[in-house]
């Protein structure tokens, strides 16, 4: 069976997998104006050690959709993951509901070390409350909700549903777009886990190039605490931006772990299109 402590740093991997999800999403919302419907994809990679001393590797294929009014902004995603990990090399997930395996329908078992499997479903939302002045920065307020695809704890789903309310400030000067947001976050706790409710806080800068055809970024994510003993998520993410024909964005993610529950490194692609 499972440790309880390798159960909760796992959420903390989930998390860390959700912040690259919220950064793909916020970027290209706070970088580009968006109109009515746009559909997303994006490829995710992130590699680290975390607190184990084997490497795990984690592969996100998401898919995602939009909505966008003039004050608000909803949107959806799903990631596909594959998980390569030695960690959990000796607990392969069971079909069989003999009270020993998880019995996900949701989870396949490729080999001794990779998983693959549909991770929970993202919903994130925004309303703009105030447009801003020539000093003032705009202010809009954000809801996040985490609905878990099964209802119990796997390798791909947290079993709970998690929920969240924060605030984000943007700036225009000139070329350049500064952004920052706080968050609180109810994290769902699963059978024999308890976890802390952590605060999110992130800051960001953007910069436009060639009338806004291309465009860069660099984005600081983190966490309070979230299980006592362990370092919460913190990573950093350089993004770069292009976008083609008025309706598509190209975007690419460096992405750099700064905690020991956070991938050492990431990469990230994805394009969004308005419909």
């Amino acid at each position: 069976m499972i440790s309880v402590f390798k159960k909760r740093t796992r959420r903390l991997k989930r998390l860390s997998g959700f912040s690259l999800i919220v950064i793909i999403l916020g970027l290209a919302g706070s970088l580009f104006s968006q109109a009515n419907w746009a559909v997303s994809s994006s490829l995710t990679i992130n590699s680290g050690d975390y607190i184990y001393q084997q490497r795990t590797d984690n592969y996100y294929l998401n898919a995602g959709l939009r909505y966008s009014a003039q004050n608000w902004t909803v949107s959806a995603s799903v990631p596909f993951i594959l998980q390569n990990s030695a960690v959990y090399q000796q607990e392969p997930i069971s079909f069989s509901a003999n009270g020993h395996g998880m019995n996900n329908p949701t989870t396949t078992t490729l080999s001794n070390d990779l998983e693959a499997g549909i991770g929970d479903i993202y919903l994130y939302g925004e309303y703009q409350l105030w447009n801003g002045s020539l000093i003032a920065p705009s202010v809009a307020l954000t809801s996040q909700l985490k609905v878990p695809t099964t209802n119990r704890l796997t390798l791909f789903s947290t079993g709970a549903f998690d929920y969240g309310l924060g605030l984000v400030l943007r700036k225009w000067v000139k070329t350049f777009n500064a952004f920052a947001e706080i968050s609180y976050l109810r994290i769902g706790d699963p059978e024999e886990i308890t976890y802390l409710d952590p605060l999110g806080y992130g800051l960001g800068i953007g910069k436009f190039f060639a009338n806004g055809k291309y465009s860069t970024s660099l984005y600081f994510k983190g966490y309070s605490k979230i299980i006592q003993g362990v370092d919460p998520p913190r990573q950093l993410a350089l993004g770069f931006f292009t976008m083609f024909s008025g309706k598509s964005v190209l975007s690419f993610y460096l992405i750099k772990g700064l905690s020991e529950s956070s991938p050492d490194f990431g990469l990230s692609s994805g394009i969004d299109w308005k419909l």
